[in-house]
């Protein structure tokens, strides 16, 4: 009986191990996933930046558009340095802190960015829309009576 509880001791602290290798698998993956994605939105947040930048030197030095573009575009490319210099944890840790000491907002942020996120998504596939899509208001576009025909 005793052969039997080795092998079952054995077989339990094989999956043991096996369930932690795939945890540190995950959460590696996790992070270089979460770390692309701040880099992506750092450099696109960069290019905002610099766009406004851009904007601001269209208009004459010495007008208020053109230092209030300035501005933003220096407010825009200081939180791409942010986002670039902080770590995926300290991230988190901050969403958290936010997210507990003010849900209501941070449920409606969470909400808003379903939305734009979906909105934008559904405007790029224009390949996926058909003849049932034109009598859907929901579809994001309604084709007239000619179009139908």
């Amino acid at each position: 009986m005793t052969t039997t509880t080795d092998h079952l001791n054995a077989a339990k602290d094989r999956a043991t191990d096996m369930a932690q290798d795939a945890k540190e698998h995950v959460t590696a993956a996790a992070r270089d996933h979460a770390e692309q994605a701040r880099d992506q939105t750092a450099r696109t947040v960069e290019n905002a930046g610099h766009a406004a930048e851009a904007a601001g030197q269209e208009f004459n030095s010495d007008t208020l558009q053109a230092a209030a573009l300035e501005q933003i575009g220096a407010q825009i490319s200081s939180v791409a340095s942010q986002l670039r210099g902080k770590p995926i944890d300290e991230m988190v840790d901050d969403v958290a802190v936010f997210a507990r000491k003010n849900p209501l907002l941070f449920l409606g942020g969470a909400a808003l960015a379903g939305f734009a996120t979906a909105r934008f998504l559904k405007s790029g596939d224009n390949s996926a829309r058909t003849d049932d899509d034109a009598d859907d208001p929901w579809s994001g576009h309604l084709l007239s009576a000619e179009a139908r025909q």
